[in-house]
């Protein structure tokens, strides 16, 4: 029978507190502090801090240059692609190979989602949104400490005598 993981029921953990901590935050996107939490959520404590780390700066540099970039020039899809190039191009010279992708996807977001919100209130919640699910996968990760689970033990049924 199949075993439910440690690492499965961490990130479950982790998408939960995450959810009711961005309902006490009043957040609107808590989706992407569950993406977080589930991309942050590795096979140790270290691999969750590396990625967590590199996807802060990801999200940082994303939303920076798509903050800029959406209010210099505008939101078209020119100035998407241009803004793209500049990302990579930017991650690269900081030597930050590891955030390029998720900077990538925050500036897309920031550059194409924008309804109803400027784009520096939607760059600074996609940072804190991040930050919150980055944080909660760490001490998930590192305080919660779980043995993996037989399914046919939660779903075993009593003997009858």
């Amino acid at each position: 029978m199949l075993k439910i993981g440690a690492r499965n029921l961490k990130t479950a953990i982790a998408v939960f507190i995450s959810l009711i901590i961005c309902k006490l935050l009043k957040q609107t996107y808590p989706f992407y502090a569950c993406i977080a939490a589930v991309i942050c959520m590795q096979n140790s404590v270290e691999n969750s801090f590396v990625i967590g780390k590199n996807r802060m700066i990801g999200t940082i540099i994303g939303g920076i240059l798509g903050y800029l970039l959406s209010v210099l020039f505008g939101n078209s899809s020119v100035m998407c692609a241009l803004g793209i190039i500049i990302v990579i191009y930017i991650c690269n010279l900081l030597d930050k190979k590891g955030s390029v992708v998720i900077s990538c996807i925050v500036f897309i977001a920031i550059m194409v989602n924008l309804k109803d919100v400027s784009a520096l209130e939607y760059a600074v919640l996609r940072v804190i949104d991040t930050l919150i699910g980055i944080l909660v996968a760490i001490l998930v990760n590192k305080y919660i400490k779980i043995e993996k689970i037989k399914l046919s033990k939660l779903f075993k049924k009593k003997e009858l005598d």
